[in-house]
């Protein structure tokens, strides 16, 4: 490494390490499952057609020590010891990960003649590798930037530094944190102040078993719905009917809420009108998205990562190249004329140049540099559209991985701004009780998550898909929630969408010998 005051800066900044976790503790928000796992099977195969192999750099020969972290349940570090044991077979494979969720291959048939050539370890990467000084030959790691907070990068790629042999490869395929949504499915009006008479919530009652008030945010106007529609969903949901009364004046913005008492409380007030104001478009999940921010930010983690990695690696790498980053599309509603189903090659719409390794500049870099759009290559894009539903569909599993993480964020933001749900139950003293504000967020959450879970399921569009490649009729039987959701909006098409559901790059840098 050179000794430019640019690097002796960087050196004096990393050294400088803060902790923001305990030991031990990992920041990783995401809940294991199947589904989530076959996914990570699918990115494998994609990818292994991308760039025509198991790696990203071509080796003459099998690497001898070969070390995948965060290696979850272990595909690629077996299908790496099945591929290469042709050409090698005395080469060790080591799968790391957090969660023991890894096949005992010796008691699997089809996997004992590599059992003895794959290990699996399990610890935290964030505290250490246990392993030796220069020990690997090859180190990947690939989507991990869940757990990894932006600030302890430095030192995880310290630490591989560590066990990497001189002149040893590093891959790092990663992607941005994408919370996956339309912004431009609907218009957001300018924020202006909203003044609402409002009774006092903890003396609200209701004509219906339950009732939550939300308050209102600045495109939550039901008058704006997509081109000056107004959308119609009373079979999945409907409003609380009330009128409001004098009793209390509440002057709600943002983030906060103030009211003032008048003199007179009315001793059985009749149930104050939900306004359509704080109602937001079924296709808004702005607030949703502003949760997923949270979370990471609660976490530290980089929503944008590979255009931080490039800074991190320059650090303590001199050679590093990478490829333009992937955008994949998101795909559009079921509405759109465009949503066309090709089964022909897909990897051929893809720019020739797309996957090709050149050198990196090692500074952050904006989205805009070096990017290829899976949409505009070779001006085909409805070749790739017939893959952009699965990479939603593995958007969307991740983020369905992090609900509950999701939630936690979601009550801290909008709890305060909710009035507490009241119970239309008559406790014996002939009161209603007021349950509380945190069941009116989990509602108003629930409901939320509903529509985005709905909208993302329409973009899949995995029926429609299945359909059209088998060439098989409509299953019988009731609708689906999603397409019911669907059929009571009024969308129309988008004439160009820039949103994406995923932002990809890998990387490959090499230890100096």
């Amino acid at each position: 490494m050179g000794n430019s005051p640019e690097k002796d800066v960087e050196a004096l900044l990393l050294k400088e390490r803060v902790f923001r976790r305990r030991p031990g503790e990992v920041p990783y928000p995401l809940d294991f499952s199947n589904e989530m796992l076959n996914y990570d099977n699918f990115d494998h195969m994609f990818f292994k057609n991308c760039f025509k192999s198991l790696t990203m750099n071509q080796f003459e020969s099998p690497p001898a020590m070969v070390l995948d972290l965060g290696c979850g349940a272990g595909y690629w570090a077996m299908e790496a010891a099945r591929q290469w044991q042709a050409r090698r077979t005395d080469n060790t494979i080591i799968g790391l990960d957090v969660k023991d969720i890894q096949p005992k291959l010796h008691k699997l048939d089809p996997y004992k003649d590599i059992a003895d050539r794959v290990q699996w370890v399990h610890g935290n990467l964030l505290d250490g590798l246990p392993f030796p000084p220069n020990h690997f030959d090859l180190v990947r790691m690939a989507r991990v930037g869940l757990g990894v907070p932006e600030d302890e990068w430095q030192f995880v790629l310290e630490e591989i530094l560590r066990v990497m042999k001189p002149g040893a490869v590093l891959e790092i395929f990663e992607e941005d944190l994408i919370f996956p949504y339309c912004q431009a499915s609907r218009r957001r009006p300018r924020p202006t102040p909203l003044n609402v008479d409002l009774l006092r919530t903890d003396s609200m009652p209701s004509t219906r078993s339950s009732m939550t008030a939300f308050s209102a945010t600045p495109w939550d106007d039901e008058s704006y719905p997509l081109d000056g529609k107004k959308s119609s969903l009373s079979p999945l949901q409907e409003s609380p009917t009330s009128t409001f009364t004098s009793s209390t004046i509440s002057h709600f913005g943002p983030r906060s809420a103030h009211s003032y008492k008048s003199p007179f409380i009315p001793q059985t007030p009749t149930p104050p009108p939900l306004t359509n104001s704080f109602q937001a478009h079924p296709q808004d999940h702005s607030r949703l998205k502003a949760a997923w921010d949270a979370m990471l930010s609660s976490r530290f983690l980089a929503p944008q990562l590979i255009t931080v990695l490039p800074f991190y690696l320059s650090s303590w790498f001199t050679d590093i190249k990478t490829h333009p980053v992937l955008h994949i599309p998101l795909p559009r509603n079921s509405s759109s004329d465009s949503r066309l189903f090709c089964p022909s090659d897909e990897f051929n719409a893809f720019n020739s140049d797309q996957f090709t390794l050149t050198r990196s500049t090692g500074s952050r870099q904006s989205d805009s540099d070096d990017s290829f759009s899976s949409t505009s290559s070779n001006g085909s894009s409805k070749k790739v559209h017939s893959w952009a539903p699965m990479h939603l569909a593995r958007t969307v599993h991740t983020v369905k991985a992090c609900k509950e993480a999701i939630w936690a964020e979601y009550s801290k933001l909008y709890t305060p701004e909710l009035p507490p749900t009241i119970s239309q139950a008559r406790l014996k003293e002939g009161r209603r009780a007021v349950i509380s504000t945190q069941a009116a967020a989990r509602e108003s959450f629930d409901q939320a998550w509903g529509n985005w879970e709905n909208d993302m399921t329409d973009r899949i569009g995995m029926r429609d898909n299945i359909m059209f490649q088998l060439l098989w009729a409509e299953p019988p039987g009731e609708r689906p929630d999603w397409r019911v959701w669907r059929n009571n909006l009024d969308i129309q098409p988008v004439q160009e969408n820039r949103d994406t559901c995923r932002t990809l790059r890998g990387f490959v840098a090499w230890k100096p010998k």
